[in-house]
């Protein structure tokens, strides 16, 4: 009798072994991400261009421009986030829903660019 109920509990423990539910969670990449702000004048002094107040540009950087600045970017301001975590960024800085959804999407395929928004006086960068 008790060599069947060990042989029974030996044959549930392998059934549930090879039965049971694998940790399937998707988890989102993790992508190094650089914010900061500005005044609208030293982005136009930096830039040498307009950006007018609630609008936004961005900028996808070749290896060679990449290159050049990387090297001057510090710890400062650097994130690891989630696509998720940037989409949330952008809300925070008056993107709409649709507009976050598609730069973030944009920014998390490219190699290297950035986003510049503007708040009235204030200008908000997000480089990846």
């Amino acid at each position: 009798m008790k060599r069947k109920v060990f042989g029974l509990l030996i044959i549930i423990s392998v059934i549930f072994c090879f039965s049971s539910c694998q940790n399937n969670v998707d988890s989102e990449d993790s992508y190094t991400v650089w914010t900061d702000l500005s005044t609208y004048s030293e982005f136009q002094s930096t830039f040498g261009t307009t950006l007018d107040d609630g609008m936004y540009v961005r900028l996808e950087f070749t290896s060679s421009q990449w290159s050049q600045m990387s090297g001057s970017l510090t710890n400062e301001g650097r994130h690891s986030w989630t696509k998720s975590q940037i989409k949330d960024w952008l809300l925070g800085r008056s993107f709409g829903d649709s507009e976050s959804t598609k730069e973030s999407a944009w920014l998390t395929t490219i190699d290297h660019g950035f986003i510049a928004s503007r708040t009235s006086n204030t200008v908000y960068y997000i480089l990846k």
